[in-house]
């Protein structure tokens, strides 16, 4: 946790994209009005001005609050409509353990957002004299590593933390539109504009305003009570197969078999709930369990073919197995590294070669010339056992044959 003043400068972004809600009807890929909203453990703080018709927009705006007990720091990309509501276009948490954790004064760092496109930030965190009279940090109070990393009390008084509010003001200060995060989903609440179908238990969405769950990438509905229950995984989640495995997983990868069918009465979408609208071939079907989706969310449809997935998901809830609902750490690249005098920047994980540059990675190693009359005058087995090869460093990663 983290308790005192934090600065954060939105720099920019590259490689945003629409996602498939928003292109749902366009043919052409749409242009994008991107601004950031910023919130801490689901509080809204502030947001960015709009940059109009750009893929990567510059912002350079800082913002400073006050903050108390703040675990995750929350960051959000949306696409600002000319009727609300806005699109979702991608998001990241850091965690302010990991900002902590680090000896810079300023963490200036790129962050890999989801599904897609990276958000530079600059982070400056300073603590309150509060937590520095309590003994708890060294330093100067000023910095990231101002505190050399030390862990965060208050004494005797109970940690206060971000809570709902009781009353009439309980509401005040909350998000305004919260993305719900399950084994991969960007689920947020919609309204929906026509009869539609629950994905995860095929049942019928009641309701009059914001009726249920849609996730923001692959377009799937599920009910409220649905949503923590999804068992697979989206197609639009970044790839983690390169990170360590150590709790016990399940997957899930059964392909589906779609041909083109003709419907001759009204048939809903198995994946968006949506009516499957046309006189003739208006969608397709799977030839193994029968399910029916749009053309257009065949590329989004689980890898599920045959699988009851509510009670599939009732089975792993009785034996106390739940989908991975955790919000993964973002991929963190830093720019630069401002030690302090004295001190040389802590190595946190065996996965930080992972930021090297491809370029350094790949490069073919040069020896330095000698002169051969001075090298047979060098006694070889005084380098007998001598290994300068990293073994945690694996060059298959980076593309090495």
């Amino acid at each position: 946790m983290f308790t005192g003043t934090v600065k954060i400068e939105i720099c920019q972004a590259v490689g945003l994209r629409a996602t498939d809600k928003q292109r749902k009807f366009w043919q052409d890929e749409p242009i994008l009005d991107p601004y950031v909203q910023l919130d801490v453990d689901e509080n809204h703080l502030d947001r960015s001005s709009t940059k109009p018709k750009t893929f990567d927009p510059v912002w350079n705006e800082c913002f400073t609050h006050e903050v108390q007990d703040a675990v995750t720091l929350g960051l959000t990309v949306f696409h600002d409509a000319a009727l609300p509501p806005d699109y979702f276009v991608a998001n990241c948490s850091i965690p302010f353990e990991e900002l902590v954790s680090r000896n810079d004064k300023t963490a200036d760092l790129w962050v890999d957002l989801e599904p897609q496109g990276k958000l530079r930030v600059r982070i400056d965190l300073k603590w309150n004299d509060q937590d520095q009279q309590s003994g708890c940090g060294t330093g100067d109070g000023e910095g990231i590593g101002g505190r050399g990393g030390g862990s965060i009390t208050t004494g005797k008084e109970p940690r206060r933390e971000f809570k709902e509010r009781q009353g009439f003001n309980r509401r005040r200060g909350a998000m305004r539109r919260k993305v719900h995060q399950a084994n991969g989903h960007k689920f947020m609440a919609t309204f929906l504009r026509q009869p539609t179908f629950c994905s995860h238990c095929r049942e019928f969405i009641w309701g009059l305003g914001k009726q249920g769950y849609q996730c923001q990438v692959c377009t799937c509905v599920v009910h409220k009570r649905c949503h923590k229950l999804v068992i697979t995984k989206c197609p639009g989640m970044r790839d983690e197969s390169s990170q360590d495995t150590e709790s016990p997983r399940f997957s899930i990868d059964m392909p589906h078999r779609f041909v083109v069918h003709n419907y001759k009465r009204f048939t809903f979408c198995d994946h968006c709930g949506s009516l499957l609208y046309g006189l003739f071939r208006q969608g397709l079907q799977c030839e193994a369990c029968n399910i029916n989706v749009h053309k257009r969310c065949q590329k989004n449809v689980a890898n599920n073919c045959g699988i009851n997935t509510k009670a599939m998901a009732e089975i792993l809830s009785a034996m106390n197995i739940s989908p991975d609902k955790q919000i993964k750490t973002p991929k963190i690249n830093y720019r630069t590294t401002t030690c302090q005098s004295g001190q040389t920047p802590a190595t946190k994980s065996k996965k930080d070669v992972m930021n090297f540059d491809t370029e350094f990675t790949k490069e073919d190693p040069v020896l330095t010339p000698e002169d051969p009359d001075e090298v047979s005058y060098i006694n070889q087995e005084e380098f007998q056992g001598f290994s300068f090869v990293n073994k945690d460093f694996n060059p298959a990663r980076f593309g090495a044959q």
